[in-house]
């Protein structure tokens, strides 16, 4: 076994498409995590009662939002203290996502255009706009002069906004009444209102904490999901260079010659197997080697931890596309093959966009990719949370054992059929 495996692995360091995926995979992976991404485009804001800066009016609210909200796109035009505490008081009843623009530069006329537009382009449930003069208006008793809405979709959640946003407007008047036109006492006495109000408890129906990641971790997992794009292709065209080989041996009847030496078929594939995991270290040393020439290198994850992760995947890809192509018995189905469960799995697992926002059935078919799982990990490594390497063992087996059991019946189905 030991000489077939080094056997192996001389002919396909021979193999330039083997060389090529071998180094062009961890090449490109160690590239993605040196980028430095600036805005995350998915930004996980939920759970998070603050008011969302947006940096001009054609930014889009429905990318910035919790989009599980009802999102409120704020075109303030007074940046006032008084306008900051009716929007952070709006942030806090938990059913509303507030993302604001600044518009103190433009007239009033040039709002309602843009708000017009953004009624068709941005998926926002509503639009508010704070009028320059919303201090003057809310204490004259004539907020609605100072306030206006634009109702664009048909979320009934709107109709809480504006009914909480009144109830909001007239406290501050009672307050205003008795701190006579002074801002500074009015917020005062506000304050002290909303010290004195039972404190606001949530309760998780779901049973389980959702990992609160910052803006730089999101940057980070997106980083991650695609570098894993990257190495999975890799180990799955070198696992399909493996299959290759043993191919091109039943076709050249050296597996038949391998048989007359008394060695059982089951320890030819073990031996094959065997290739798998060594191309796996192979891959992995590769891409530490392209880690360690990228100067400040910083992802989020410890790098040794980080090839830990790339080790344990590349076994669940390396060991599938390798039965995969070998039970295919075709070079050319076998590369199909193995681009589809790429691309497919890429995509289901989330590693390009987050799949939060979809539906209950396209989440519970994330959870049938490898991938899924891995991301999961990463964003438990990313918040420190050290039961991310059990979990990804758990599945690391968990796949390995599927595969190859699943493998072997169809190696025994296939052989049986063509008289092996």
């Amino acid at each position: 076994m030991i000489e077939l495996v080094k056997m192996s692995l001389k002919l396909l360091l021979r193999n330039k498409r083997f060389l090529f995926f071998l180094l062009a995979a961890p090449a490109l992976s160690a590239f993605i995590l040196s980028i430095k991404i600036d805005h995350a485009v998915y930004s996980d804001n939920s759970d998070k009662e603050v008011i969302l800066e947006l940096k001009d009016h054609t930014d889009k609210a429905v990318y910035a939002g919790d989009t599980s909200a009802c999102i409120i796109k704020v075109y303030d035009a007074s940046k006032s203290d008084l306008s900051e505490y009716v929007l952070d008081q709006m942030t806090t009843i938990g059913m509303f996502s507030l993302c604001r623009v600044d518009v103190r530069g433009m007239t009033e006329k040039e709002v309602e255009e843009i708000a017009r537009k953004d009624a068709f382009d941005d998926r926002a449930g509503m639009l508010l706009y704070l009028k320059k003069d919303f201090d003057t208006a809310l204490l004259t008793g004539t907020w609605e002069d100072g306030v206006k809405l634009y109702v664009v979709s048909e979320d009934e959640r709107q109709e809480i906004f504006v009914s909480e946003l009144t109830d909001l407007l007239a406290r501050i008047k009672q307050v205003q009444n008795l701190a006579r036109n002074d801002i500074t006492v009015i917020l005062e006495q506000l304050t002290d209102i909303q010290k004195n109000l039972p404190e606001k408890k949530i309760i998780n129906l779901a049973g389980k904490d959702k990992i609160a990641l910052t803006e730089q971790q999101i940057n980070q997992r997106a980083q991650i999901g695609y570098a894993f794009a990257f190495i999975t292709l890799g180990f799955l065209f070198c696992g399909v260079c493996v299959a290759h080989s043993v191919i091109e041996e039943q076709n050249n009847k050296v597996f038949t010659r391998v048989m007359l030496t008394k060695l059982s078929s089951k320890a030819y594939f073990i031996s094959k197997l065997g290739v798998a995991v060594v191309i796996c270290v192979m891959q992995t040393l590769v891409l530490a080697v392209c880690l360690s020439l990228i100067q400040g290198l910083d992802f989020g994850i410890g790098i040794m931890s980080f090839l830990g992760v790339i080790f344990l995947l590349g076994l669940i890809f390396g060991t599938l596309s390798l039965l995969l192509g070998v039970i295919l018995g075709d070079v050319m189905s076998s590369n199909y093959a193995a681009f589809a469960i790429w691309s497919i799995s890429a995509l289901l697992a989330g590693l390009y966009f987050p799949l939060d926002d979809t539906t209950k059935a396209l989440k519970t078919l994330s959870y049938l990719m490898p991938q899924k799982w891995f991301m999961d990990a990463s964003e438990l490594l990313l918040v420190g949370d050290k039961s991310a390497y059990s979990m990804l063992l758990c599945v690391t087996v968990s796949y390995l054992i599927v595969i190859i059991s699943v493998g072997a019946v169809g190696l025994k189905v296939k052989y049986h059929k063509d008289g092996v």
